[in-house]
């Protein structure tokens, strides 16, 4: 009689440390029926947008006009905000020599030679280099390490951004991925699966600055807490009725 209530008891533990996790939404990138490994995604390059950040360097032949702009460089840190230029609600930023210029819907390549050309009336023998800078991004939900994250590059898609988060958790549902976007005051949910080879055609893939990427949990996590709770129980209780037996039958 001890032997089976022995054998129930192992069998409650066995349980407790046995859970089943969804493989096919824990994998990246997984085969597919059609067994393509190459996808197209053309995707335009990012335009100036109100509230963007634009570092805007000066380089000149002259001394006394690279040190004008070499000073406001070096007069305000290395705050990326305070060094850049604030594109406003109109598109518009201010600049030295030359006042508001519209750089709204431009590429950072039309900026560049649109500012040059602007500055070239007043400036001789000049050039000019223009970049983002400060461009955020938002991980959250189920990763290693949510956050706030800045980049610098043009593009970065939405493997990239997981990546400065430290990769997706244990309990992180690759097949429902949310990227949540807000353009010209509207927010669009959109949700993304990254264990599909088809994400990299998903106008998703490239993220936008200010994107918000959220990992939603597989629900084996909340059956894990639940189940957990429940198998301490019935353990709790297994253990308790083993104690008893045991001063019963000695």
């Amino acid at each position: 009689m001890m032997k089976q209530v022995f054998y129930v008891f192992l069998l409650s533990i066995a349980i407790l440390f046995t859970s089943c996790y969804p493989k096919k939404k824990l994998t990246y990138i997984q085969e597919d029926e059609s067994g393509l490994n190459l996808y197209e995604n053309v995707r335009k390059p990012k335009t100036i947008q109100p509230q963007d950040y634009l570092y805007i360097k000066v380089f000149s032949l002259e001394p006394s006009v690279s040190e004008i702009f070499q000073s406001r460089n070096s007069n305000m840190g290395s705050d990326t905000k305070l060094l850049s230029y604030q594109v406003n609600e109109s598109g518009v930023i201010n600049f030295p020599f030359i006042g508001d210029i519209d750089v709204n819907n431009l590429t950072i390549q039309e900026a560049q030679i649109k500012i040059q050309d602007q500055l070239s009336k007043y400036l001789n023998n000049i050039s000019v280099t223009v970049r983002f800078i400060g461009n955020k991004l938002t991980i959250l939900g189920e990763v290693n390490s949510p956050g706030s994250y800045q980049y610098y590059d043009d593009k970065i898609n939405v493997f990239e951004a997981i990546g400065l988060a430290s990769g997706i958790g244990t309990y992180g549902d690759k097949s429902k991925v949310i990227v949540v976007r807000e353009f010209k005051n509207q927010i669009k949910y959109h949700e993304i699966d990254l264990t599909s080879r088809k994400v990299a055609i998903s106008e998703y893939y490239y993220l936008l600055p200010n994107d918000i990427v959220f990992v939603t949990p597989i629900h084996a996590k909340y059956r894990t807490y639940r189940d957990l709770s429940l198998y301490s129980t019935l353990l709790s209780t297994v253990s308790t009725f083993i104690t008893v037996l045991y001063f019963i039958t000695k």
